[in-house]
């Protein structure tokens, strides 16, 4: 009873008064801080869940697996095939034909070496720290021929989706233009409906029309 009084004594005195109900404030005190906290941890998680898949992550989680195969390379052009595998059975999902700039800037020099090399551009500049945005210039079809059909195991004559488009990296403020790339598609991985979902529009600028034509032509060649 004399602690009690003595407790009650003490209260009445306002510094040990206001202290102690400081005291008890403190966890109300601290929550806002830590949901602060854990908003800004969301924050810096949104910019990488919202970047866009890459064509060969895209194919990884709708087939199981991925792998690229260059079937032609030289200084200017790069055609490639990228499939998933199957009980030893590849199946070609994207024919890409890539044209690179006459001169690619010395900022990108080391990933384009490991691109001519046979790496996947999306994967190698991302891993790299660089981030991708693809510019697109059309979507439309063309027609399985030849290799590509062989590679991607439909029949020949098939039309399929394509897409042509500007591959654009930037990281520290800087921004280049990498590629010109024009991708068509298996019939079973996208379709032309489903193109301008995923990517958006077509934003062709005046001087891109004879850029398609040039980059249509040579996907045509590459294909047969």
């Amino acid at each position: 009873m004399k602690s009690l009084l003595r407790l009650r004594s003490s209260l009445s005195c306002p510094p040990l008064r206001l202290a102690v109900m400081l005291a008890l404030a403190m966890p109300v005190l601290w929550i806002p801080a830590a949901a602060a906290q854990q908003d800004a941890a969301v924050r810096l998680r949104e910019p990488e869940a919202a970047r866009e898949p890459l064509n060969s992550e895209r194919i990884e989680q709708r087939f199981g697996s991925y792998g690229i195969e260059v079937l032609e390379s030289d200084g200017r052009l790069r055609v490639s095939h990228l499939y998933s595998e199957s009980g030893g059975v590849r199946t070609g999902r994207t024919f890409a034909v890539v044209s690179y700039p006459e001169a690619v800037d010395p900022a990108l020099a080391e990933q384009h070496e490991e691109i001519t090399d046979g790496g996947s551009i999306g994967a190698v500049f991302t891993r790299s720290g660089w981030t991708v945005t693809k510019r697109h210039l059309w979507f439309g079809e063309l027609v399985s021929t030849g290799e590509s059909a062989s590679l991607m195991r439909i029949a020949e004559g098939l039309p399929v989706a394509a897409h042509v488009y500007v591959l654009r990296v930037a990281r520290d403020g800087r921004a280049y233009d990498y590629a010109t790339i024009a991708e068509v598609h298996h019939p079973e991985y996208l379709r032309l409906e489903e193109l301008e979902p995923i990517y958006g529009p077509a934003e062709p600028t005046g001087g891109d029309a004879a850029l398609v034509r040039r980059m249509l032509s040579a996907t045509r060649d590459a294909m047969r």
